[in-house]
């Protein structure tokens, strides 16, 4: 079993994440979590290359093909492996990220983004998705009073995270099956009573 979370930068994903987790284990699941990109040495320093403010931007193109290059490492040298073992994979962020950030957000050909997905997922799709929706506004303001650097994404604007925003919304629209979604505006208790509620309602065999 596959879990995502997604939203724009700032929405409270890595917190339900660790939450989520933690509730898992506590039902006497195998858990493991991932952030996108990352997880193994690779995949963390493409993470780097990524997220790092420099003086040699990446092409949009370089951009998306370096996630996709991380994720299917990730998928190969750890999600595949798990998943055999019946471990419940946590994931923050996966493929919905590529086409709300690179294909709304950067303006790349959604369809050339599908295509890519499917040569690089091995088929992986997530059980169920989790999106927290959070406005520019509310999330900057998380993301300002924190403590940490803006990375070279947390940096782009709001008409970029707008594009992301309405981009997730429509994903959602197109799968809702799938993809949950939830205001990040909620209590951090809240949002995480509604994953719990709704992986036991929807998964009651095998949560």
């Amino acid at each position: 079993m596959v879990i995502t979370f997604e939203g724009i930068d700032g929405s409270g994903k890595s917190t339900q994440v660790d939450l989520l987790a933690e509730w898992l284990r506590m039902k006497g699941k195998k858990v493991a979590t991932f952030r996108e990109p990352g997880g193994t040495i690779i995949t963390e320093k493409i993470r780097t290359i990524l997220l790092t403010k420099g003086a040699e931007e990446l092409s949009d193109k370089t951009e998306l093909l370096l996630f996709l290059a991380a994720r299917n490492h990730l998928i190969t040298t750890k999600l595949i492996p798990l998943l055999e073992t019946d471990t419940i994979v946590v994931l923050d962020r996966f493929s919905d990220s590529t086409l709300a950030y690179q294909g709304y957000g950067r303006g790349i050909d959604l369809d050339v983004i599908q295509q890519l997905l499917k040569f690089s997922v091995n088929q992986l799709v997530p059980s169920v998705t989790f999106y927290i929706d959070m406005c520019f506004t509310d999330a900057v303001n998380r993301l300002v009073s924190s403590t940490k650097k803006l990375d070279r994404f947390e940096s782009l604007g709001e008409d970029f995270f707008d594009k992301v925003r309405n981009g997730y919304i429509e994903l959602q629209k197109n799968d809702p099956n799938r993809i949950l979604s939830i205001s990040g505006n909620k209590t951090i208790e809240e949002i995480h009573s509604f994953v719990t509620k709704e992986l036991e309602r929807k998964f009651s065999s095998l949560i």
